[in-house]
């Protein structure tokens, strides 16, 4: 078992590197990987590789289900931030009817570009930018502003109920809104199950880099942590890899990690951005296109993933803080934090 555990990390690691590194000026015209005919055509455009088993994996997958059903799909993966607005004016131009664009990051760039474009919808699976309200939007432009954060803090609430050390390992991607609240809120649920614990985060600055990811890790690790929770992507899964190596426990990201590493991925943090990806092609069909959507755990589109192997090692009284939690969210008693701060020092 620990022998394909290690291949399957290590594949993981290999897709990501070669799309990193191979991919340093990615596809945004000419040549974008194109499949299906019929119905509308929609054009995925990922931040990083769709090889990094969370965040662009889940929303390829949405664009698969899409091409099944007879959509016409293009995708262009690993896009630079300097190069979002040409991929997204490119694809427009190429006469697609849906271009998604798959983070924070695609929010001002969609802005520009959608006024040029009217009869073309863009997606940003994302914040909309500082500044803008709903009610402003073009009739043409759809923002995503998902409470990943609330899933954020059932995952702290379980990392506090199973470290032994009180030590525990947070590793973030870029220093944007949905990074950041994600690490704020999981530092409020350790809080909540944990007062004695202490918590460790790194921002890397990059999704895209799985040897900063494991770095940062044994970092963490070196320091007393037993349980890292990784939401870093493809550099997410150098710390699943850094854990698996010294026997750490992980709360994974992006999707069900659990095959990755089984006997020590105890949840996963997710956001449905395969249904997500889904629902825009039928929002279009449906004349309900665009405006602000923004689902949490009451919608079931942000949650944590089943324990698997470790449901029988999760204390009760976690399982029943975690089933009021959800109530709570539910009523609207309790209102999850939405803090955007780095914790990169040790929390006291």
């Amino acid at each position: 078992m620990k022998k394909f555990v290690a291949i399957l990390i290590s594949t993981f690691l290999l897709f990501a590197l070669v799309a990193c590194g191979g991919n340093k000026e990615p596809t945004t015209s000419g040549e974008p990987t194109e499949t299906g005919e019929g119905k509308l055509k929609v054009a995925l455009i990922l931040p990083g590789s769709l090889n990094d088993g969370g965040w662009n994996a889940n929303a390829y997958a949405g664009l698969k289900v899409l091409e099944e059903e007879g959509y016409r799909v293009a995708f262009t993966e690993s896009v630079e931030i300097s190069a979002i607005e040409e991929a997204f004016r490119n694809y427009a131009s190429a006469g697609y009817d849906l271009v998604i664009g798959h983070g924070f990051e695609f929010g001002e760039p969609a802005m520009r570009v959608a006024p040029e474009f009217k009869d073309v919808n863009f997606f940003v699976s994302g914040k909309m930018p500082d500044g803008v309200e709903a009610e402003d939007l073009p009739a043409n432009v759809g923002f995503m502003d998902m409470k990943e954060y609330e899933a954020a803090y059932m995952a702290g609430i379980v990392a506090g109920g199973m470290t032994e050390s009180n030590i525990i390992g947070y590793v973030a991607g870029l220093e944007i809104p949905v990074q950041l609240s994600n690490m704020a809120a999981f530092v409020e649920g350790v809080k909540v199950s944990n007062s004695e614990a202490k918590i460790y985060g790194v921002v890397a600055g990059t999704f895209e880099d799985p040897a900063k990811g494991q770095e940062a890790a044994n970092a963490q690790i070196d320091m007393g942590a037993d349980i890292i929770c990784q939401t870093a992507d493809s550099t997410g899964m150098g710390a699943v890899q850094a854990c698996i190596e010294k026997n750490v426990k992980i709360i994974g990201y992006g999707a069900d990690q659990y095959e990755i590493a089984p006997e020590l991925m105890i949840t996963s943090i997710v956001t449905d951005n395969k249904n997500a990806v889904i629902k825009q092609a039928e929002r279009i069909n449906e004349n309900s296109f665009g405006g602000l959507w923004e689902p949490g755990v009451v919608e079931g589109v942000c949650f944590i993933t089943p324990f698997h192997n470790f449901e029988d090692k999760i204390p009760q009284n976690i399982k029943d803080m975690l089933d009021q939690a959800a109530a709570d969210i539910a009523s609207g008693e309790l209102v999850v934090p939405y803090i955007l701060e780095r914790i990169d020092n040790k929390l006291e």
